[in-house]
């Protein structure tokens, strides 16, 4: 069902939008011209952002993209704007995003990337055939407004665990305790974790909490041998891992003791 207006003698009493501040033009209003423009003046000024990170059809197999910025974490990334993108014809899905260094990538048909493994912003799905663009949808939602992690905008996630549990690289940025649990609880790291997925441990119940790498290792001084899980049984010991780029677990925060498995 279609979206209803407000009645005919609400809109022609309507002299401003308070949200936007775009003011409408009054019945009989001279020069007309004149009051349009500053009207359009208006209007351009509360939608400009939405036109940021905009795919558009120039024409034949050429895409454009209008110039913005975007957040990776807490850093500001800044687009350019192109033109001139000649796409692949005849494709029903060709997947327009902007990786995390801010390059377009015009030539993925088949799905926009994993975000846990390839954060990207999405820009559009275009569909070409016989040498011209047959359409696009925009994808831009949900890309408008971001906290950046790590400024205090989003909070981390913490989950108690009182029975062993194997984590995947989705749970990125979690804090994972053995809080209620009444013995030894493993916790196994996801394998083939992109590089950058971060976990935290925090021993909150007296009991062992062990981390385990599955084939990988997790790097300190308590040891650095594949396969090993590290274990602390201590209220209040905890640690915090980085997954590196050759499948293994840098140590980068690490209070009490630590110890790797026999």
């Amino acid at each position: 069902m279609a979206e209803v207006y407000p009645s005919d003698n609400e809109l022609l009493n309507i002299q401003s939008d308070s949200e936007t501040g775009v003011e409408y033009i009054a019945t009989g209003t001279a020069p007309y011209y004149l009051e349009f423009r500053k009207f359009l003046y208006r209007l351009l000024l509360a939608t400009r952002r939405a036109n940021d990170l905009r795919a558009y059809d120039e024409g034949g197999l050429d895409i454009g993209v209008k110039p913005g910025k975007f957040w990776l974490g807490t850093e500001l990334i800044s687009y350019e704007g192109s033109s001139g993108n000649t796409l692949a014809d005849d494709k029903q899905n060709i997947y327009i995003y902007l990786d995390s260094s801010g390059s377009l990538v015009t030539n993925e048909y088949n799905s926009f990337p994993d975000m846990t493994a390839a954060p990207h912003i999405r820009l559009a799905i275009v569909s070409t055939s016989g040498g011209n663009i047959e359409s696009i949808t925009d994808c831009r939602a949900g890309h408008n407004i971001v906290m950046p992690y790590g400024a205090g905008g989003v909070k981390k996630t913490i989950e108690a665990h009182t029975s062993d549990d194997t984590l995947t690289a989705a749970e990125s940025g979690s804090v994972h305790s053995n809080l209620g649990a009444t013995g030894t609880v493993t916790l196994t790291l996801p394998t083939s974790a992109p590089a950058g997925t971060v976990f935290s441990f925090a021993v909150q119940a007296a009991y062992e909490l062990r981390v385990d790498p599955g084939t990988g290792t997790i790097r300190d001084d308590s040891g650095q041998t594949a396969g090993k899980y590290k274990s602390a049984d201590a209220i209040g010991e905890c640690l915090s891992l980085v997954a590196d780029s050759n499948g293994d677990w840098a140590t980068i925060a690490k209070n009490g003791t630590w110890t790797e498995e026999v």
